[in-house]
């Protein structure tokens, strides 16, 4: 806890003071986003929530057996039922993300049994529930006092709920410093803390107005950035035990990421207009895109430029294209690869049209 009790004495510097008001400049901006995708924000938080879940599960869990692309498709739906302990353990993670993002719940609480409840579910029909660690020291040659890490987290918690009722300080910087407290604490007797850590520290920012996370997975540019983020979260834990740990570089690593993250949103915003005003056929739009692609190509690569064009559309846009000799299919089912028979220079009635594409 030696981070939060000495918040109060950490001054922000300038640098990263401006680079926080750029970021609260595009959180103005939520109300009009959440106008703007009124119609498909449901898609975009289910969609969000899917693909948080999978870098979640890559970014963490190295030591449980990988899962592949297609399977992770397969286990986002409902119906789906786990082969093994690590595709349990994503589902669960699945759940948890559906709950944040687009599913109704109460807002989350630093209290003791919400912190166990979410570990629970995160955990459930894994391993067993992990028990607070527990604490050895030795008063003298003979005498040894062992106590709970629960009494300890529980005070913990209550200096923390103290500082937010304050309303003094910015929520990514005072929740860094949480983060850091938590995962040095060493609170539960498993290999997951930072883990756990992470988590809390989303949710709190979501319900801190950084609703960008609706639209663009944090956990994504994470997966991006892991080798600095986990450099920075070791070089923060630096002399915690003393309490002078070093927050402001990962509290300045984590604005950069939500700065990229309504950066993205801006850019999803720009290109979501531009398919709603597209006086084109949305096949015709498609075809222009795949003849842009490299000559391999998948249709989650089409997907992730065409986000709200229906598998329909994608399948009878393929099919046609196959069908005219302009691609071939190299493989079947979900993970199958296309390749272009066509190249775009080669095909002149396609060059003839202005398709209203931004690069061409």
């Amino acid at each position: 806890m030696n981070c939060i009790k000495t918040i109060e004495k950490t001054a922000i510097p300038h640098d990263v003071f401006y680079k926080m008001n750029k970021l609260y400049k595009e959180i103005g901006k939520n109300d009009f986003y959440y106008g703007f995708f009124s119609k498909s924000l449901e898609f975009y938080k289910r969609k969000t929530a899917e693909d948080n879940a999978r870098y979640f599960y890559q970014l963490f869990l190295n030591d449980f057996k990988p899962i592949k692309r297609s399977r992770f498709d397969s286990l986002a739906l409902k119906s789906s039922t786990p082969n093994n302990k690590s595709e349990q353990l994503y589902k669960n993670i699945l759940e948890i993300f559906r709950q944040i993002h687009y599913q109704s719940y109460d807002r989350f609480n630093l209290q003791l049994v919400e912190i166990r409840e979410l570990i629970n579910l995160l955990f459930k029909d894994v391993f067993p529930i992990p028990k607070y660690r527990r604490i050895t020291k030795k008063k003298s040659l003979f005498n040894t006092d062992v106590k709970s890490m629960r009494e300890v987290f529980e005070k913990f918690l209550e200096e923390v709920n103290s500082v937010i009722k304050k309303n003094k300080y910015e929520p990514v910087f005072l929740y860094v410093n949480f983060l850091i407290d938590f995962i040095n604490m060493k609170v539960f007797d498993f290999d997951y803390n930072e883990l756990v850590g992470t988590l809390i520290f989303y949710i709190l920012m979501i319900e801190n107005d950084l609703k960008a996370s609706y639209f663009v997975s944090f956990y994504g540019k994470l997966v991006f950035e892991k080798d600095e983020y986990l450099k920075l979260l070791h070089q923060s834990s630096y002399q915690w035990e003393e309490g002078l740990a070093e927050v402001m570089p990962l509290t300045k690593f984590f604005v950069k990421i939500y700065k990229q993250m309504y950066d993205d949103l801006a850019s999803l915003a720009r290109d979501y207009r531009y398919d709603e005003n597209l006086s084109i056929s949305k096949s015709d739009y498609i075809e222009n895109t795949i003849l842009k692609m490299p000559k391999t190509f998948s249709k989650n690569d089409i997907r992730k430029q065409h986000p709200l064009i229906s598998d329909s559309t994608i399948n009878r846009t393929l099919k046609r294209m196959q069908e005219d000799n302009k691609i071939r299919a190299l493989g079947k089912g979900r993970s199958a690869k296309w390749v272009k028979i066509v190249e775009e220079e080669d095909y002149q009635g396609q060059m003839k049209l202005n398709l209203g594409d931004k690069n061409g």
